[in-house]
């Protein structure tokens, strides 16, 4: 299949789905106006999926193509027909045709660029292909775990059930959809954070012209933009730079900037991941934090809606909005809170000032919230925990305290170093400087101060301060920033301006967090949480940033305008060195352009991988399990990922990465240590020809490279004998196929019938 074909394929179901969710989506954004329009792709497959999901995961409604199609048809009818019902309100067809032009040049840019290297290799790519190819052949919710034979996904997976209903309605294979979901998900986020940000302008009351603009620096700050290494490093050394590579130069290491020392131990170093999108989408992780970025950026946006509606809200689009919300738990479980809270932080402005409504409309969100994610909740086991030993045990059966202390970790040692936090922060820092600077030349009152204040800050700012010097500089960094943002929203009369000063605060909030409290994950440090923390920030504060300059510059005037601009200009260009070296290093200098397939590149490895996947996937049935080599977390083998089979077929393997595992199952198997070395005794023992009673029980078995010379690359895989495969034979394991390099075994007595080659 040419890559314009599925290009096309994909698009007209998406297009389907987004004409089917039109009505809703225009009603649920109406505070937005034009605005609105912007989120259309990003919700549509969310809702369509969501309406068939729901009951799958609660009540076992097959999720099936003509289920998904039903739902889809249904669901369509009753939408225009409510909409035909009320009075046919009009939809701004200019400025959904503006829209879906904006959508479309970014996913065309995307998948255009993708197909330099559309590989589905290395980091946690493999990983993401066995949740999409699993979940797209599968028809129960949660699907089949493809690492773990037996048991259902453990992990946040909705995100992967909205690209495999596209994978349904448009038959494109996983291994190419998966790179036409990124560019999917870059697109859509793109129009996400334009209505969020030109919704912003709109509350300041700024021209078209300014709207305009807003949204058009909002997706380029969120998705372009990157932290302050790149242009650091070129003013200090530019040709390194230029020839140090992507993974050695500014593409891999502007994520790794934050190193904690001395973590448990003295000498003991740990670096904290500290991604932003343009890293992501071009190192083209199909991960939840990715996957869940245009839902949280709708949400932003209509959380920004609720300043628009006036009062009494729709208890009813409240309803809406907050089961959008609450579906970022299944879709990324970090995302949920910090989706619910923003959108009960806008409540607070909306409301202005009446607790008893907020009180009621926040309960409606949470309520709402729950439903939604009450599918997920109901087979979800969280995994955290402290490491065994490190709390006293009858502290960690206490029923909340016991929670608590499980879940969250404080943080012991001394965190982030100034130059860090600016260097990961410091355009936005810089943006909310001019905008704070700005607002206070405007309007003076703000600044005013009576004496109780005087006091509470004198005290406020010594305690900080010596915080900061004994321990944390975060707090004046980061702290002191949130601190006026906190005050320019309880002072100010004007609502653009605490719209903007409060996004400013919770971004800010976000980045605080870690330099106390972590999330007690298989990891042990803050690593996991500073990254998933930071990227959410990312967002809320390039959608601020970009709303606050257009503002600043619109509102000055005389000399402060031409000033301004400059300024904002000079902070904005050196947020965007990052994206054209990175994206050229990882295209290869876009020397050759491969296509979407991305799995492809398998078959130059020679090893006949790519011939075996193929068989299985047209052979396996619903409920087989096959045999392979129990895979290392990363492992590679001559370019090859390990679990390649199950990675690419979605068929489960007895057990794959076995890092992964542990980290999924951590809150659900006890010892899980013992219970995965077992599996990957039994899965070598296989793979072996060893007579073993394995349950469940494989119906292939593979033997390729990875089975007989994986044990190089990775020591959970056994040394193979070298009569493997009469052994094989002995234990009546029967060939059913084979090519170059690589052979699969069926049961004894297994019908299978394909020609063996």
């Amino acid at each position: 299949m040419s890559d314009i074909t599925t290009i096309v394929r994909w698009y007209g179901a998406l297009s389907v789905v987004a004409v089917a969710a039109l009505p809703f989506i225009t009603w649920l954004g109406a505070g937005l106006g034009p605005l609105r329009t912007g989120l259309v792709r990003p919700l549509s497959i969310v809702v369509i999926t969501a309406v068939v999901w729901w009951p799958a995961a609660t009540v076992g409604l097959p999720f099936t193509t003509p289920i998904v199609v039903a739902a889809l048809g249904i669901f369509a009818i009753l939408n225009w027909g409510v909409w035909w019902r009320v009075g046919r309100p009009g939809l701004d067809l200019r400025q959904l045709v503006v829209a879906e032009l904006v959508w479309v040049v970014l996913f065309a840019g995307y998948a255009w660029f993708r197909g330099f290297n559309p590989d589905i290799a290395y980091t946690e790519k493999p990983m993401e292909i066995a949740l999409l190819t699993s979940i797209s052949r599968s028809a129960t919710a949660p699907a089949p775990d493809p690492w773990l034979a037996g048991y259902g996904i453990n992990y946040y997976y909705f995100g992967y059930q909205t690209i495999s209903t596209l994978v349904r309605l448009s038959a494109v294979p996983p291994a190419t959809a998966f790179n036409l979901a990124l560019a999917t998900l870059f697109a859509s986020v793109g129009t996400a954070t334009m209505s969020a940000a030109g919704q912003l302008v709109r509350l300041a009351r700024g021209s078209r012209v300014a709207v305009m603009l807003a949204a058009g620096v909002g997706p380029l700050l969120v998705l372009i933009a990157g932290n302050l290494e790149t242009t650091r490093r070129l003013l200090i050394d530019g040709r390194s730079v230029i020839d140090a590579g992507w993974w050695q130069g500014v593409g891999w290491q502007a994520s790794r900037i934050i190193v904690d020392h001395n973590v448990f131990r003295a000498g003991d170093s740990r670096e904290t991941i500290n991604e932003f999108p343009a890293f992501s989408f071009i190192l083209g992780d199909l991960h939840p934090h990715v996957l869940t970025l245009p839902l949280l950026a709708s949400i932003l946006a209509l959380g920004l809606s609720l300043l628009s509606l006036g009062t009494p809200v729709s208890r009813a689009r409240l309803a809406a909005i907050g089961a959008m919300a609450g579906l970022l738990y299944a879709s990324n479980s970090w995302d949920a809170p910090t989706g619910i809270a923003l959108v009960l932080l806008m409540l607070v402005l909306a409301r202005r000032g009446r607790i008893v409504d907020w009180l009621v409309d926040s309960i409606v969100v949470v309520i709402s919230a729950a439903i939604a994610a009450f599918p997920f909740a109901l087979h979800y086991s969280a995994p955290v925990g402290v490491p065994d030993g490190t709390v006293p045990g009858w502290i960690t059966d206490l029923p909340i305290v016991g929670a608590i202390f499980n879940t969250f970790g404080i943080v012991a040692w001394r965190p982030s170093g100034a130059r860090e936090l600016l260097i990961v922060h410091g355009a936005w820092l810089a943006i909310f400087v001019v905008f704070v600077t700005a607002v206070a030349i405007r309007d003076r009152s703000i600044l005013k101060v009576d004496q109780r204040n005087r006091i509470w800050l004198l005290t406020a700012g010594l305690l900080a301060l010596g915080i900061a010097v004994a321990w944390a500089p975060a707090v004046i960094v980061i702290g002191v920033p949130l601190s006026v943002a906190a005050w320019f929203v309880w002072r100010s009369r004007d609502l653009a301006t605490q719209a903007l000063a409060a996004l400013f605060a919770f971004g800010f909030t976000l980045i605080l967090i870690p330099e106390f409290f972590y999330i007690q994950d298989v990891f042990g440090d803050r690593m996991n949480t500073v990254f998933k923390l930071y990227f959410q920030a990312w967002l809320v504060l390039a959608v601020a940033s970009a709303a606050a300059s257009v503002v600043t510059v619109s509102r000055a005037t005389g000399f402060r305008r031409p000033a301004a601009t400059v300024v904002l200009a000079l902070i904005i260009g050196a947020t965007l060195s990052y994206t054209p070296l990175s994206a050229d290093d990882w295209a290869s200098g876009f020397a050759q352009r491969r296509g979407l397939d991305g799995e492809a590149y398998i078959a130059s490895a020679g090893h006949g991988d790519l011939e075996i996947i193929e068989w299985v996937r047209a052979h396996a049935r619903d409920g087989d399990t096959i045999a392979e080599a129990p895979g290392c977390s990363y492992g590679v083998l001559d370019g090859v990922p390990l679990n390649r089979v199950s990675a690419f077929t979605g068929v489960p393997t007895i057990v794959g990465w076995l890092g992964h595992e542990s980290q999924w199952r951590r809150g659900q198997i006890a010892d899980i240590g013992t219970f995965l070395d077992t599996r990957a005794g039994v899965a070598n023992a296989v793979v072996g020809g060893d007579r073993v009673d394995a349950r469940p029980s494989p119906r292939f078995v593979v033997l390729g490279q990875q089975e007989l010379r994986g044990n190089a690359v990775c020591p959970t895989i056994a040394k193979i004998a070298p009569d493997v495969e009469a052994r094989l034979t002995e234990a009546g394991w029967v060939i059913v196929y084979e090519t170059s390099g690589a052979r699969i075994f069926a049961r004894p007595g297994d019908a299978t019938t394909s020609p063996r080659r």
